[in-house]
């Protein structure tokens, strides 16, 4: 039973707002901030995120309910963390007001590769798709240590996504057909266990979104984790994110050649590669609710067609 009161998990836009100031009257007193709703949006959210400007400064403050308090830390830690390594690949962390639960950070000052890809000829959608790709191998770059493939626990997770399907926990579409992808992976386990891969600390919420086109170069948003997971976690994510907002049957090989470009060789065998980008490509379909959204069904579809190709997508 959830136990948690109206307002924990999600915060209405006008408390959010009401936080954001008294977080900005902290950190930066006496300058008045005028505040923007990033998200465009009047529902409650797990986290808003606003636009504080002034004729001195303008900056990012995001906002996290209460029941998300360690992600808002998280995020603070994380973000700091790349930006001492890497100071151009994230917004420097100008503030992080734990009481609130407030992050105020510099103001990436540019259009997201959401909002640009869908409009974009193919040629021009690559060299960005190209850019994304050079950006999360820097990422990964940061923490890349090689490891060879383990994929027993991948196996496990896979049966307890259909153990919470059987069990009504979860519910996702065409389950005969998840069974026979899950069954058609368990058969390469043998090829792929204890062969050459790496493993990074990982985004694992990238999506295009989250990837800002900036006059100086693409600037990544939202960090959070900080445990070591296959790289291709991401840039399966990203390739999909990219198919569900094109239209053209070739996307697919397109996107996937320009990610790969971009990014250099991912550091395991052909037949991992696979593995993995079918791997990633099941946790979406299981990620789709019985009711979807249209971008839920487009991520769906789009993770269906990564479950097709007898080659590795990404160069090895």
């Amino acid at each position: 039973m959830n136990t948690k009161k109206p307002g924990e998990t999600h915060l209405a836009p006008a408390d959010a707002r009401a936080i954001a100031r008294a977080a900005l009257a902290q950190a930066r007193p006496g300058v008045d901030f005028g505040l923007g709703c990033l998200k465009n949006t009047e529902q409650a959210q797990r986290a808003q995120v606003f636009c504080a400007c002034s004729p001195e400064e303008r900056l990012v403050v995001k906002v996290y309910a209460p029941s998300s308090a360690e992600k808002a830390r998280a995020q603070a830690a994380r973000q700091r963390a790349v930006i001492a390594d890497w100071p151009e690949g994230a917004p420097e962390v100008l503030f992080f007001d734990e009481a609130r639960r407030v992050v105020g950070m510099a103001y990436a000052d540019g259009p997201s590769l959401a909002t640009l890809l869908p409009k974009l000829s193919p040629d021009e959608a690559a060299r960005r798709l190209k850019a994304a790709g050079h950006w999360i191998g820097r990422f990964h770059g940061l923490t890349r240590e090689a490891h060879p493939l383990r994929p027993k626990g991948q196996i496990a997770w896979l049966h307890r996504l259909l153990e919470q399907h059987e069990s009504g926990a979860r519910a996702f579409p065409e389950i005969d057909a998840f069974r026979d992808e899950v069954a058609r992976l368990e058969a390469m386990f043998g090829a792929v266990r204890g062969t050459p891969s790496q493993r990074a600390v990982t985004h694992r919420d990238l999506h295009l979104a989250n990837l800002i086109a900036t006059h100086d170069g693409l600037v990544g948003l939202d960090f959070e984790n900080d445990k070591p997971d296959e790289p291709l976690r991401d840039l399966v994510a990203l390739l999909i994110d990219a198919l569900a907002l094109s239209g053209y049957p070739e996307a697919l090989e397109h996107h996937a050649a320009a990610l790969s470009k971009g990014y250099g060789p991912v550091g395991s065998t052909p037949e991992a590669v696979i593995f993995l980008q079918r791997l990633f490509a099941l946790g979406v379909w299981a990620n789709t609710p019985p009711e979807p959204s249209r971008r839920q069904t487009a991520r769906y579809l789009a993770a269906r067609q990564l479950l097709a190709p007898e080659r590795a997508l990404f160069a090895s």
